[in-house]
């Protein structure tokens, strides 16, 4: 056992942490499936960046403090009461009962080749790395609602809070490891939304 729990920290600590910063008031309005976050001027930087890694990557979502995430659980509570009604679904992380936190979201998303969708039986490259999508996803601007993610356009447009996306990418594959990775840091970031 000691020989896995050392492996797991050398793992944990091969991988760069970058951050990018964005608030949430300036997510672009969301009237359409046909809107790619990726080319909006305030977002391109950031997937111009996520579109370089190619590896296994762990991410979460934080804010600078407490009084802003407290806030945030509370819009999506609304949100998600809000969904009981409506006919288009949009699935956001479960509940959980993590409080006093500056941590949304943890998550991690294995690394590889690009995806791939098939457009008249033709298979067309997305050209979207597996972290590119994954965070078009909690944006809330892939397509499909049926896939889960923090959908943060669709609840939390009107807050004026700075939100932070940290993301770890690492050199060597993690895939037989990845998923305690992401529950060890579930453990000690303690985030508001998704269960661990």
């Amino acid at each position: 056992m000691e020989n896995v729990i050392t492996e797991l920290k050398n793992i944990i600590n091969i991988g760069k942490l970058e951050s990018y910063t964005f608030n949430l008031k300036d997510l672009p309005n969301y009237s359409d499936y046909k809107l790619d976050i990726r080319k909006h001027k305030e977002f391109t930087k950031i997937f111009s960046s996520l579109n370089e890694k190619a590896n296994d990557c762990l991410y979460w979502f934080s804010t600078d403090n407490e009084k802003d995430t407290t806030f945030l659980k509370k819009e999506i509570e609304v949100y998600r009461e809000a969904l009981k009604n409506r006919k288009d679904i949009r699935v956001v992380p479960a509940k959980n009962t993590n409080l006093n936190s500056s941590v949304i979201y943890v998550g991690v998303r294995k690394g590889g080749a690009r995806s791939f969708t098939r457009i008249n039986n033709k298979r067309v490259e997305d050209r979207l790395t597996h972290i590119e999508g994954r965070i078009i996803q909690h944006l809330g601007y892939y397509k499909k609602g049926t896939t889960q993610g923090v959908q943060f356009v669709h609840w939390a447009k009107d807050c004026n809070i700075e939100v932070t996306l940290n993301v770890i990418e690492f050199q060597e594959s993690t895939n037989q490891f990845l998923y305690i990775i992401e529950k060890l840091h579930a453990i000690k970031l303690k985030p508001i939304l998704g269960k661990h």
